[in-house]
């Protein structure tokens, strides 16, 4: 890939559950569309699951530098960071392994089962600025999903066509060399609609050692030639390098040797559906999806000790799924979704780790498929009672076969307050590094189980403020977990995980919105005595949203991490350690210079609070970016 060109204890807490959360300046949102979490798109009130959407407008108003900047604002999730942007960002939800969380991409699963992280997604791969949407999910889905959606899903939905023809163009330049350019186009001309976005982005070096570099391209296509068949295409590419210091080796604080990972990669994933109304009262859909990643490892493992030695590897992971989706409307408020999909899993590894003495092949080449078929039915009972209730079985190569089910239902107690509860199964097959590495896989690894539960309470005034709050419950059975004393990967560990989650939504006047959030989470460890790394108890946050005038907005964003546990190996053997709590408060000033133009000013880190993420890896201080925007 080529390179760019050379470029604060806060006491307002709130946060969400059960439905849906307002964008800044957007309550009518709570209404949106859904099409995650369910077989069918759905209104964001007819959806009895624990979920957040973000929407384009938030990420416009607050001008975050990430994806995970983003997600930081959403209640229940907790953002893994490896230290700088050429770092691991994964995300778990609700005190979840963060290979528990299912990622989308467009609506095509992008978790990669060959990685050494059991299949968790790297959040650093994603550009915020091709992103229109983000709609989470939390609990179990495999209801829906299959394998993988053990703990929530997460669904980034890129810019796709409009009514009428936009362009955009935008530039960005920081401190330490950050660069971001991207443009776009979008519109329709008669029955097709049509979008394309182009982003080039590449982080700098706020911290020492760690850079990351991406080109990103996303397409879109939507045919309607009547008002019975839809026919839509999507295809994403990117391609990028990063490099980091090794995890666990002390970062750019302590680590012995200053030699780097290396990592290039490129992911495509494409997507297609056709959408048949055969009847007023049933829709049939068909649809195809591939993702397709390839990656080029190279690591100098942890200077001068032998126990984690350098190694490389270089895979390759397809996955294919196929579905088939039936709606029909059986009476005024009953609606059915039912169908079966198909899904082919490949994956090739070819690696080796240096002991210096010897040379140990790590190789590995497996492919599994699954079918399932399902049942979804969700009911407005009454006008007050919403009830819904999935059924999946899933018959996967090698294991045996699975049965999920998820209920849930919401009740309105009056017109300005509600109640919700949820019930779920899920299951996660083993990743194939788990499986199949030379040296630690274990062919004879089950698959990982959870059950979990929610209730909620959500109160709201008019449009102008809601309170939500939630108590969750999550069990994790025969979780894989590496065993030094053999050597080999095993099923051994359950952990019970539990908390609340908190949101208020607040508009005092028409031009200011304030959106606040805070979570706890509790997490047992059964029988072991080590706790788990990177998940603090207490995450809270509040954003402040003010459209000064016409031309002018700002934003402030607020955000407070616990302390968390974090584990290292720079003295040569494996020490856990706590890291402190830490805050960051962000700001960003927009002027809109004329229709077509805009200014926006950044400042990341304003309290230029010195913060560790992971042992040794310093956190980025503070810094200014200014962008350039022109639109039509």
């Amino acid at each position: 890939m080529k390179s760019s060109a050379k470029r604060y204890r806060l006491i307002l807490l709130a946060g969400l559950i059960a439905n849906s959360t307002p964008p800044a300046f957007a309550s009518e949102q709570l209404e949106s569309v859904m099409v995650t979490g369910s077989y069918t798109p759905v209104q964001s009130g007819s959806l009895s699951s624990s979920h957040t959407v973000l929407t384009a407008d938030f990420f416009r108003a607050t001008n975050m530098r990430s994806v995970a900047d983003a997600l930081r604002t959403v209640p229940g999730l907790l953002i893994e960071a490896s230290g700088g942007q050429g770092g691991l960002t994964a995300v778990s939800i609700r005190g979840g392994e963060a290979n528990f969380t299912l990622v989308l991409v467009d609506g095509v699963e992008v978790n990669d089962p060959t990685n050494t992280r059991g299949g968790s997604f790297d959040f650093s791969n994603l550009d915020i600025a091709s992103v229109e949407r983000i709609e989470i999910v939390r609990g179990p889905e495999s209801a829906v999903y299959g394998s993988d959606a053990m703990a929530g899903v997460i669904n980034v939905i890129t810019r796709g066509p409009t009514e009428q023809h936009q362009q955009r163009v935008k530039a960005e330049w920081g401190d330490d060399d950050f660069e971001r350019y991207s443009i776009g186009a979008t519109g329709t001309l008669g029955e097709f609609g049509y979008s394309a976005q182009f982003a080039q982005w590449d982080s700098g070096e706020p911290t020492e050692g760690s850079e990351r570099e991406n080109d990103e391209a996303n397409l879109g296509l939507h045919w309607s030639p009547s008002n019975a068949h839809d026919l839509q295409l999507n295809y994403r590419y990117l391609d990028g390098n990063s490099k980091t210091f090794p995890e666990q080796s002390g970062g750019a604080k302590f680590a012995v040797s200053r030699k780097l990972d290396h990592t290039d990669y490129t992911d495509e994933t494409f997507g297609a559906s056709w959408g048949w109304r055969i009847l007023p009262d049933w829709d049939s859909e068909l649809s195809a999806s591939r993702f397709d990643h390839d990656e080029d490892y190279r690591s100098p493992g942890i200077s001068p000790f032998s126990e984690v030695p350098p190694q490389q590897s270089q895979t390759h992971f397809t996955r294919d799924q196929y579905r088939w989706v039936n709606s029909i409307t059986v009476l005024e408020a009953v609606h059915v979704a039912t169908g079966a999909d198909y899904r082919n899993e490949e994956g090739d590894s070819v690696g080796e780790l240096d002991f210096g003495f010897a040379t140990l092949p790590t190789d590995f080449s497996l492919d599994r498929s699954s079918s399932g078929v399902f049942l979804d039915i969700h009911s407005r009972v009454l006008p007050a009672l919403l009830l819904q209730a999935i059924v999946r079985y899933d018959d996967p190569d090698d294991f045996s076969s699975q049965t999920t089910l998820k209920l849930g239902g919401e009740y309105n107690l009056t017109s300005l307050m509600s109640v919700s509860a949820n019930w779920g199964e899920a299951f996660k097959l083993p990743s194939f590094f788990a499986l199949g590495h030379g040296l630690v896989g274990n062919p004879d690894l089950v698959p990982e189980t959870a059950e979990s539960w929610d209730v909620g309470v959500r109160f709201s005034s008019a449009d102008k403020f809601s309170l939500e709050t939630a108590y969750f419950s999550n069990v994790y059975k025969d979780l894989i977990d590496f065993d030094s004393e053999l050597f080999i990967n095993v099923n051994r560990r359950q952990v019970d995980t539990s908390g609340v989650e908190l949101q208020l939504n607040w508009m005092p006047t028409t031009s200011l919105n304030i959106l606040g959030h805070a979570t706890y989470t509790a997490i047992d460890v059964k029988d072991e005595g080590a706790p788990l790394l990177g998940r603090p108890d207490w995450t809270a946050g509040a954003t402040a949203l003010w459209q000064i005038s016409a031309n002018w907005h700002a934003a402030l964003d607020y955000q407070w991490t616990g302390e968390q546990y974090a584990s290292s190996r720079y003295t040569g053997s494996t020490v856990i350690e706590t890291l402190d709590d830490f805050n960051q408060l962000d700001m960003s000033l927009a002027w809109q210079i004329l229709d077509w133009a805009a200014v926006e000013v950044a400042f990341d880190n304003v309290l230029d609070e010195d913060f560790q993420t992971a042992v040794g890896f310093p956190s980025p201080g503070r810094s200014v970016r200014l962008a350039l925007t022109l639109s039509n």
